[in-house]
């Protein structure tokens, strides 16, 4: 039986489909892991699923609609509940643009707060618990997407550009990148990487793009890597499991500032 002062605690967001349930398969593999699963789906409804993940972790499951910000705050706090200690949180929830623009239930396009406000606010909150843990890493899982994203920080809500699914999705996926570089640049902060899985045939894949890809395994094995190997650099942008550049865009520091700036205001309820 594994130590539990010992364990690995991985925290892995949207585990309940496509690449973040492939990689909840190979993680579950480590009897040295604590894996901490989330989905928006009850636990009831996901426990066939559960129970095919097989492996020697030790798993618990928690459900959370982030789509609703109270939900992410509320998920931070069961986290907290369930154990002292962080050492992995991977970002990896994320939908693909709707058909048309979308107000969450807070108010906010719903793309925009799925992929990465509620990615932001669940590590603000956890960060206490990352901070202590030496090695914490947040792993961002973004997009090469993000390459065809204009940035305009003063329509971060899509209100008064022409909305399209691809520009809600591709803009989601920027911002998570540029919060993931400005978080490495400040002095207590965890290792912070953000990562493209590659092209993987994923039912979002299939909803926005119409088309096919690597199997999901080979995003899981990306995502696993980044969150489990050793010598990663803080700041990094992997592309299909090797360093790559991200946009222009992503790596201009005073936008990576007023976006965090623009960021804490809109989370201020939550904070």
């Amino acid at each position: 039986m594994t130590d539990r002062a010992a364990e690995r605690t991985i925290v892995l967001t949207g585990a309940t489909s496509g690449i973040g349930l492939a990689a909840a398969q190979q993680l579950a593999r480590d009897e040295s892991t604590h894996l901490i699963l989330h989905g928006p789906e009850t636990e009831s409804a996901v426990q066939p699923l559960l129970s095919r993940l097989g492996g020697k972790a030790r798993i618990d499951y928690l459900q959370a609609d982030f789509d609703n910000l109270d939900e992410v705050v509320t998920l931070a706090g069961r986290v907290r509940d369930l154990t002292g200690q962080v050492d992995v949180l991977v970002n990896n929830a994320g939908r693909p643009g709707p058909g048309e623009r979308k107000l969450s239930a807070n108010g906010y396009e719903t793309t925009l707060q799925v992929n990465y406000l509620a990615a932001v606010l669940l590590t603000e909150h956890l960060m206490p618990l990352l901070l202590e843990r030496p090695g914490g890493r947040v792993v961002h899982v973004s997009s090469a997407t993000h390459l065809s994203a204009d940035l305009e920080l003063d329509d971060l809500q899509l209100e008064r550009h022409p909305y399209s699914p691809t520009i809600a999705y591709a803009r989601s996926k920027l911002v998570m990148i540029m919060h993931a570089l400005w978080l490495a640049r400040q002095q207590a902060a965890p290792t912070i990487v953000s990562i493209s899985p590659g092209v993987i045939s994923t039912g979002l894949l299939h909803a926005m793009y119409g088309v096919g890809g690597a199997p999901t395994e080979h995003g899981a094995r990306n995502v696993v890597e980044a969150a489990t190997a050793s010598g990663v650099t803080s700041g990094a942008y992997l592309d299909d499991g090797s360093p790559a550049q991200p946009s222009r865009s992503a790596r201009d520091h005073a936008a990576q500032d007023e976006l965090h700036q623009l960021t804490t205001e809109l989370l201020k309820p939550w904070q």
